[in-house]
């Protein structure tokens, strides 16, 4: 059945063309009619019919101004047009709103219902096409938001929200990424689950879930700003619900707010949130405020320009033993210090520190940090069981360096002999070899470094407390005498440079 409105401001013609036609065989309901545009609107608004047989000429407001409204405002209503001779011009307006059938006056009823019967196959076609696009819509709306999360293809997202059941239900300014991860893949009846689950208690609140989408072990859904907090009950609930219907348990994980264009970005933020979830146990709900303060803290303390990205070996070392000056000079535990390598490999890896033996007995933390950077290496370096024992030999001297940098008895003899079981001589040169430097240069050069960044990095810093933490005395003497060797400048010179912002 198609509803019908007639508009005419002769009320001959008007309640004729109402009255006179048999509009129940041609399957039509009259829906009622009105004498100007102004009425018509106001009737079209409480009626919605399907279709409008208007005149064109009209006072008040003509039929081109009524067509123009109603396509503005309900572009899936057809017209007919009713128009005099002579007014091509009226005619020609309507056909650029897109009209194609129109009735020339005076007109009986075979015209009329002829040019009816054409405006019913219109809407037959837009009816068609619609009940298509919502049966496939959902389906080409969840594989646009994948690709536009996984930062694929050319789709934009606004036309996330362009999709037949998203019409007029645009989202807020910004949004969040809702994230479900289990250990086993989530099938098609479990999203479907999940995501009509999160839609109606977030209606309940007055929020929405806008479109969901599975990836791999996730099930990620777009859905209105909201804060944790708000959040965390209903993620409670679907847990308590959802064990019916998976055993697998799963984590969640919340996005800060954004915008269309910051998809790929949130989706990232959620592998940072997950990898660092292990520390939140507990938690229904994972965001990224839980973890600011360390987040910081490590953003401070590591240059990951160089760790996880460097090849040389020496270089790690050298960058993580910095890390480990910093904490010692802000007076950090050997917890704490172990607390931060955990970071560092949860956000580089994903993975747990692996404790050695060994590695938390001294408390400077040396050993500590030769163990993380081991697990480092292991991860960005690519070298394994075919590694060659001269390379192995050579990061195992690294090693006991970095592990005793602040030991002021640290010689050549000492590493060789008394740790790493070899002839003085064939040590030094196998280390030249290895390195490019003699022992005591690569030595002394690493400890003079060592103190410039950490003066750079930490310029209230003292130059006793620099010499004790690189492995001189207190007292400084031979420590400026070695500073000044390497960099040109005394310790306090320099520091009094990196004061002025000179350096």
């Amino acid at each position: 059945m198609y509803k019908l409105l007639i508009v005419d401001d002769e009320d001959f013609e008007r309640e004729g063309m109402a009255q006179m036609i048999d509009w129940k065989q041609y399957d039509i309901e009259m829906a009622g009619t009105a004498w100007n545009g102004v009425e018509a609107l106001q009737k079209i608004e409480a009626l919605r019919p399907d279709m409008i047989l208007t005149d064109i000429k009209m006072p008040v407001m003509n039929g081109i101004e009524l067509i123009r409204k109603v396509r503005e405002k309900y572009p899936e209503i057809e017209f007919a047009v009713l128009s005099g001779f002579g007014e091509y011009e009226f005619t020609s307006q309507a056909m650029e709103q897109g009209v194609r059938h129109y009735i020339l006056k005076p007109c009986d009823e075979d015209r009329i219902v002829a040019a009816i019967e054409k405006v019913k196959k219109e809407i037959d076609k837009k009816r068609q096409k619609e009940e298509y696009l919502n049966r496939v819509a959902p389906q080409a709306q969840k594989q646009l938001f994948r690709n536009l999360l996984l930062n694929r293809g050319n789709g934009s997202a606004k036309q996330i929200f362009q999709m037949p059941e998203e019409k007029q239900k645009q989202p807020s300014q910004t949004f969040r990424l809702l994230v479900f991860r289990s250990r086993e893949p989530f099938d098609g009846l479990e999203e479907f689950a999940l995501g009509n689950m999160l839609g109606e208690l977030l209606e309940g609140i007055g929020k929405r879930a806008f479109v969901s989408t599975a990836i791999r072990s996730d099930v990620a859904v777009l859905i209105s700003d909201i804060q944790p907090e708000e959040l965390a009950p209903i993620v409670g609930r679907i847990k308590r619900e959802f064990v019916r219907i998976k055993k697998e348990p799963f984590q969640t994980a919340l996005s800060d707010s954004g915008t269309p264009k910051s998809l790929p970005e949130m989706y990232r933020q959620m592998e940072e949130l997950f990898r660092f979830g292990e520390e939140a146990k507990g938690e229904l709900v994972f965001h990224s405020r839980m973890f600011d303060g360390k987040k910081q803290d490590i953003n401070v303390l590591v240059d990951f320009d160089i760790v996880g990205k460097t090849q040389d070996y020496a270089e790690l070392l050298q960058s993580l033993q910095l890390t480990f000056l910093r904490m010692q000079k802000r007076g950090y535990s050997q917890q704490q210090k172990k607390e931060r390598m955990e970071w560092l490999l949860r956000w580089l890896y994903g993975e747990a520190l692996e404790i050695e033996d060994g590695c938390l007995e001294d408390g400077s933390g040396q050993s500590l940090m030769v163990c993380a950077a081991r697990q480092v290496w292991k991860n960005s370096s690519g070298e394994g069981i075919l590694d060659s024992r001269e390379n192995m030999r050579y990061r195992e001297a690294l090693e006991e360096i970095y592990r005793r940098f602040q030991d002021q008895k640290l010689c050549l003899h000492d590493l060789a002999s008394g740790t790493l079981y070899m002839n003085d001589d064939y040590f030094g040169r196998f280390f030249q070899k290895m390195s490019g430097k003699k022992f005591t240069k690569f030595l002394l050069e690493s400890r003079m470094n060592a103190a410039a960044q950490i003066m750079r990095l930490e310029p209230d810093i003292m130059v006793y407390t620099v010499s004790e933490m690189t492995g001189y005395a207190a007292d400084g003497q031979y420590f400026s005498k070695s500073f000044k060797k390497v960099t040109g400048m005394k310790p306090s010179e320099y520091r009094e440079k990196v004061q002025m912002g000179v350096i």
